[in-house]
C-alpha cells in the first residue's frame, strides 16, 4: 500500500497496534488497519501460538505471530494515512486527501498574496498535529474548516477556499497558531482545548474510524454518549492498548481416568460448598488418601482443570484476571518440569534459606524456563478502560466473517517466584494504626483516579506491600547482575480489593526475544546464600532516598498521585516492567517512615 516502513513485530502489540498512529523518521505518520487484511486468505502455518488456556480466556480460536516480511514471504501490515490534513513547512498551505489511501501531498507553491509563493514547491507537506478523538474508540482530524468559519458569515468552499497554515506572533502557546482561509476567515487554536469548544460551534463526532475504512457516520453504531475532544496526535490520551498477558502452563496428557474423575468431583463440591483457603488441601489430602492415590498427583490434576479444561465460553467473560492468575499461583508453588514445553520450576521451602528471610517467606520457586504470551485484544482512547467481546470485535475486524483470532507474541524467559508468608503480613497489619492510615490514604487517592473510579472496596495493604517489593527487587537484581532494568517485569499474585483466593506472591521474571531472557542469571540470584543479601540489600537501599524527606513524608505523587513514598529516585520502574503503570506504590510499608522505622514489614532487616 505504502513504500516499506520498518517495524518490529513486537511493536504490533505495543507501543503500537490497530488504530495507533505511527510517527516515521520521514516526517510522515501511518495509522495500523484493521486485521482483517493482516493476512492474504488463512495465516500462514508455523506462527500460531498455541495455549489453550489463554485462548478460552480470550473467547478466540487462534493467536497468531503478526506476519514478518522476507523474501519468501513478501507480507506487510497494512497502514493508513492519518491525519489527512498536511501543511507546508514553509508557506503554511494546507491540503486534505480526500482518501486514507492517497499518497503524501505536495505543496503547489500556492499564491497567497501576491508576491506571497513557497520558495519551495513540491516540498512534501508535514500531517497536522492537532486532531479529535472520541471515549469511543471514534478519531477524525481536527475540524478546521469548520472551526474558522464558526464566527462570522463566511462561508466555507471547498471547491474555491483555500487554508493557511501560520505560527509565531507574540505568542508561542496555542494562541499562536492561526489558520486562515482564502475567503477572509481566521481564527487561533487559543479555545480549541476548551471544554465543549467543538459543542459550541455545533461539531459532534462523526463515528470516523479510519482504521476500518469508516470516515462517515456510522448508522449502525451511532455514536450517542461519547466524549469529544481534541488532542495531540503524540498524546498518550489517543490509544491505549489492552494487553493481555499469561505465562504458559502445560496441560499433562496422561490419560489416568481415575485421578481425573476424582478431581472433576472434588471441584464441583467447593462449587456447592464454601470452604475457607486454609481448607482446599486438607480436603484433598483426606480424598486422597481415602482412595489410595498420590495427592501431589491429585493437586495437578485439578489445577490442569482449573487452568483449562473447566472454563467455558460463557464463562469467560465474567473470570476475574485474579482467578485466571491463581492457577498459575498454584503451578508456580510447587515442582514442575516439562523441558520440552519450555516450562520447569523448583520449590524451595524457605527452610533451605538463612533465617533472616525466614518469617517474609513460604518458599522461593526458581522457574528456569517460562514462556510469557502477550496478545493485544483492542484498545481505547481519552480513558483506559477494559472491553467486552463485542467492544473488542467491533474495533479491531469490519469483516465479522475474519472474526475470531488475535495478534500476540510469545518469548521464553526465567524468573523468581516468591511466596509471601500471609501469616507474618496479617500480624503485622494487624493492629497497626500507623499502616491502617497509610493505605487509607492511598485507598483515597486511587479511588479519584482515572484507573480507580469503579474499583469497589478498599485497596489492600498486601497488594502495595508485594507490588513495591517487586519494583525493589527488580532495581535490586539490574545492579546485582546487570540486566537492564526494561528486561525485568513483575506479575502480581494478589488481589486489589478482595481476599477470595488467599494468595500472596509475585513473579519477577525476563521475557526477551534475545538471549537476554534466558543465561540463567535471574535464577543464580535465586539460590541459597544469594537471595538473602539481594533482599536485605534492596530493603536497605529503599531506606533512604535522594528525595527524602520529601519522598517519604509525601502524601500522594506521581501519576494522579496514585502513590505514597515512592518516585524515580527509590521505586519507579521504565513502563515495560510495571504492570500498573507505577501507581500503587509506597516503599514506607517495608520500611517505615523517619519516625517510625520500626514500622515497615522488613524493618528488622535494615542496618542498624
Amino acid at each position: 500500500m505504502f513504500p516499506k516502513r520498518p517495524i518490529r513485530r513486537s511493536s504490533l502489540i505495543s507501543p503500537w497496534g490497530v488504530g495507533a498512529i505511527i510517527p516515521f523518521p520521514s516526517g510522515e505518520t501511518l495509522m495500523i488497519a484493521s486485521l482483517d487484511n493482516w493476512f492474504r486468505g488463512n495465516p500462514l502455518q508455523g506462527i500460531e501460538i498455541e495455549d489453550e488456556r489463554l485462548k478460552k480466556r480470550l473467547g478466540v480460536t487462534k493467536l497468531i505471530w503478526p506476519p514478518e516480511y522476507t523474501e519468501n514471504n513478501r507480507q506487510v501490515i497494512p497502514a493508513i494515512r492519518f491525519p489527512r490534513w498536511h501543511y507546508c513547512h514553509f508557506c503554511g498551505y494546507m491540503s486534505q486527501t480526500k482518501s486514507v489511501y492517497e499518497a503524501r501531498p505536495r505543496c503547489i507553491a500556492y499564491e497567497w498574496k501576491k508576491g506571497r509563493i513557497c520558495k519551495t514547491p513540491g516540498n512534501l507537506l508535514i500531517p497536522e498535529r492537532f486532531i479529535v478523538i472520541c471515549s469511543n474508540g471514534h478519531i477524525d482530524d481536527f475540524p478546521i474548516a469548520e472551526w474558522i468559519h464558526s464566527y462570522g458569515n463566511k462561508k466555507y468552499n471547498p471547491d474555491t477556499c483555500v487554508i493557511r497554515r501560520s505560527t509565531g506572533g507574540s505568542s508561542s502557546s496555542l494562541a499562536g497558531v492561526f489558520y486562515e482561509c482564502s475567503c477572509g476567515a481566521k481564527r487561533s487554536m487559543a479555545e480549541a482545548f476548551n471544554k465543549n469548544a467543538l459543542a459550541k460551534i455545533g461539531y459532534k463526532c462523526k463515528c470516523c474510524m479510519p482504521w476500518l475504512g469508516k470516515l462517515s457516520n456510522d448508522k449502525e453504531n451511532p455514536c450517542v454518549d461519547g466524549e469529544l475532544r481534541v488532542a495531540l496526535r503524540g498524546a498518550s490520551n489517543v490509544w491505549f492498548a489492552n494487553i493481555f498477558s499469561s505465562i504458559y502452563i502445560p496441560i499433562n496428557k496422561e490419560n489416568d481416568s481415575e485421578i481425573e474423575r476424582l478431581a472433576e468431583s472434588y471441584l464441583n463440591t467447593i462449587k456447592a460448598a464454601s470452604f475457607d483457603s486454609n481448607q482446599h488441601e486438607e480436603v484433598i489430602n483426606i480424598l486422597a488418601s481415602t482412595k489410595g492415590i498420590d495427592a501431589d498427583l491429585l493437586k495437578k490434576k485439578i489445577i490442569e482443570l482449573q487452568t483449562g479444561n473447566n472454563l467455558s465460553k460463557n464463562e469467560e467473560e465474567i473470570i476475574s484476571e485474579e482467578q485466571y492468575r491463581f492457577a498459575e499461583y498454584n503451578v508456580l508453588k510447587q515442582d514442575n518440569n516439562y523441558p520440552e514445553e519450555c516450562f520447569c520450576t523448583k520449590n524451595k521451602k524457605i527452610t533451605n534459606y538463612l533465617e533472616i528471610i525466614h518469617k517474609y517467606f513460604n518458599s522461593i520457586t526458581l522457574v528456569s524456563q517460562l514462556k510469557e504470551t502477550r496478545v493485544f485484544t483492542g484498545f481505547s482512547r481519552v480513558i483506559p478502560k477494559e472491553l467486552s467481546f463485542k467492544e473488542r470485535d467491533r474495533l479491531l475486524f469490519s469483516n465479522p466473517q475474519k472474526r475470531g483470532w488475535l495478534p500476540a507474541i510469545q518469548n521464553q524467559g526465567e524468573g523468581i517466584f516468591f511466596e509471601f508468608n500471609s501469616d507474618s503480613i496479617n500480624l503485622w497489619k494487624k493492629n497497626n494504626t500507623w499502616v491502617k492510615t497509610r493505605i487509607q490514604k492511598l485507598s483515597e487517592n486511587y479511588k479519584k483516579s482515572i484507573f480507580g473510579r469503579n474499583v469497589d472496596g478498599e485497596l489492600k495493604v498486601e497488594f502495595v506491600l508485594i507490588h513495591t517489593f517487586a519494583h525493589l527487587i527488580i532495581n535490586q537484581l539490574c545492579f546485582e547482575c546487570g540486566y537492564g532494568s526494561s528486561s525485568l517485569r513483575e506479575r502480581i499474585y494478589c488481589e486489589k480489593t478482595s481476599d477470595n483466593l488467599g494468595m500472596y506472591g509475585v513473579l519477577i521474571y525476563t521475557a526477551a526475544g534475545d538471549s537476554e531472557g534466558s543465561l540463567g542469571g535471574i535464577v543464580r540470584q535465586g539460590k541459597e546464600g544469594t537471595i538473602e543479601n539481594v533482599v536485605k540489600n534492596a530493603i536497605n537501599n529503599a531506606a533512604w532516598c535522594s528525595s527524602d524527606p520529601v519522598c517519604i513524608q509525601s502524601s500522594g505523587q506521581g501519576p494522579e498521585s496514585c502513590n505514597l513514598a515512592a518516585c524515580h529516585n527509590c521505586a519507579l520502574l521504565p513502563e515495560t516492567s510495571c504492570e500498573n503503570g507505577n501507581r500503587l506504590l509506597d516503599r514506607g510499608f517495608l520500611v517505615g517512615d523517619l519516625e517510625n522505622r520500626d514500622k515497615g514489614f522488613f524493618s528488622d532487616l535494615l542496618s542498624k
